[in-house]
């Protein structure tokens, strides 16, 4: 698509829709804006967690090493604060698992922060308790892994009642504490290449009960990057607290023949039993009829937010 075509996506998307919605301009300048950025060539990207997490293996598939600075962050915060100060250009963070749901912490993230999901990754996890040299699984009482690759590994746990469970903060740095306190006793749950970095034994491998058990990361930037090939759109809205409003919201996606992927819900802190909606669904924002249903959406919300216009992961 030429600069000329770009320039006046605006003008024939409102003609498209003049009949029909007529205070769309919050939805085109959002789509103008991301049609005009680039994908930069040589980034620097940031993720979560240690070398060695999966944060990192999913920085790795996605960008494929091209970068020019790679950094690894404490938190999912220190992640968000770093590409809003802008001394990172895109971060990378999970968003949900095949095996134990959501990542809440992200989604509120997200909603929080005026940041965009460009892109997505998902990779297979494959966790194996991890111990120091010479460990026995018999040895092990106290078991240190991020909260997910303890929900993940549930079954496993059942079966050692023995093994007390202490969520940490991510998977390679609980790799990375079993290593400094130098403790039979102590293990961790992670992935064989943190065993390796750490000096640690694999001491049961493919311990999560799941054996599909997938993560899907996000990528994140300060600008949309809309391209043809963007087949995905992720979108947070809340409704007003009346009977049917939801369904009215989730209508407009059916009257314009969109398919939705998926919708969950985060607690409205500011009022009681009221919530926000996270919703996934397939299409382009360069879409006529997509645009329609976002518009009403919009018109029909107290609250509404376009998240990214993305290609979906295979």
């Amino acid at each position: 698509m030429g600069e000329a075509d770009y320039k006046g996506i605006t003008a024939r998307l409102k003609s498209s829709i003049e009949n029909l919605y007529q205070h769309s301009d919050y939805i085109l300048n959002q789509i103008e804006e991301g049609i005009n950025g680039t994908v930069k060539p040589s980034p620097r990207v940031g993720y979560q967690g240690l070398p060695g997490a999966y944060g990192e293996e999913a920085t790795y598939t996605y960008f494929k090493g091209q970068w020019s600075e790679l950094t690894h962050h404490d938190s999912f915060e220190d992640v968000f604060e770093a590409l809003l100060e802008g001394s990172i250009d895109y971060g990378v963070v999970p968003i949900e698992n095949s095996s134990a749901g959501e990542v809440f912490d992200t989604y509120d993230l997200i909603k929080e922060h005026q940041l965009y999901i460009v892109g997505e990754q998902t990779i297979k996890i494959e966790h194996n308790l991890l111990g120091l040299k010479g460990a026995k699984i018999e040895d092990i009482n106290e078991v240190y892994s991020h909260p997910q690759g303890l929900s993940q590994t549930k079954a496993f746990l059942k079966e050692h009642p023995k093994m007390k469970q202490i969520p940490y903060i991510n998977t390679a740095t609980a790799c990375q504490h079993v290593a400094e306190l130098k403790d039979a006793s102590k293990a961790a749950i992670a992935s064989k290449r943190a065993a390796s970095l750490y000096g640690l034994d694999i001491l049961k491998s493919n311990i999560h009960f799941n054996k599909d058990n997938f993560t899907r990361f996000i990528i994140l930037a300060r600008k949309m990057h809309i391209t043809d090939e963007c087949d995905k759109i992720s979108i947070v809205f809340n409704t007003a607290h009346t009977s049917g409003s939801l369904y009215n919201i989730l209508g407009h996606f059916a009257y314009n023949g969109l398919n939705l992927l998926k919708i969950q819900s985060r607690p409205l802190l500011e009022k009681k039993w009221e919530y926000y909606f996270f919703a996934d669904l397939e299409g382009n924002l360069q879409d006529v009829s997509v645009l329609i249903a976002l518009s009403k959406i919009k018109d029909e919300c107290p609250y509404f937010k376009i998240l990214g216009n993305y290609k979906q992961s295979e």
